[in-house]
């Protein structure tokens, strides 16, 4: 069960990281970004992709290959708890609607939420 929650970790942060990064202007124009703004700074939101990406092809490298996960998993903790500081930083300052980074906000805790638990054992092959 251990390995199936790692490996859906994973894969959720390659997915949303591929699509942030194929659709990084609609994904800054969800926030409220004008078109415009959006395109000039869609380098901004790869940034973001590029980072999932990796995070999630590592952790998903070291399940395969029978590595320990929980560098990963942390790597990916951090990640999201920054995401979490910057979305409610940003929704309390007026910057991004209340129900839009809230609930970006929930989402980034909800990663860090889901890593926690794995992150007391480490993982030591496909069969755990």
């Amino acid at each position: 069960m251990r390995t199936l929650h790692i490996a859906t970790l994973g894969i959720t942060r390659c997915a949303v990281g591929t699509l942030v990064l194929a659709r990084a202007v609609d994904t800054l124009r969800i926030t409220g970004v004008d078109r415009l703004t959006a395109t000039h700074l869609a380098w901004v939101a790869r940034l973001a992709g590029i980072r999932d990406l990796a995070l999630g092809a590592g952790l998903l490298a070291a399940l395969t290959t029978n590595r320990d996960t929980t560098t990963w998993l942390w790597a990916g903790m951090i990640a999201d708890a920054a995401d979490v500081s910057v979305f409610a930083t940003s929704t309390a300052r007026g910057h991004l609607p209340p129900v839009l980074g809230t609930a970006m906000a929930t989402a980034a805790l909800g990663g860090v939420a889901a890593a926690a638990p794995l992150t007391r054992t480490t993982h030591t092959g496909p069969g755990e």
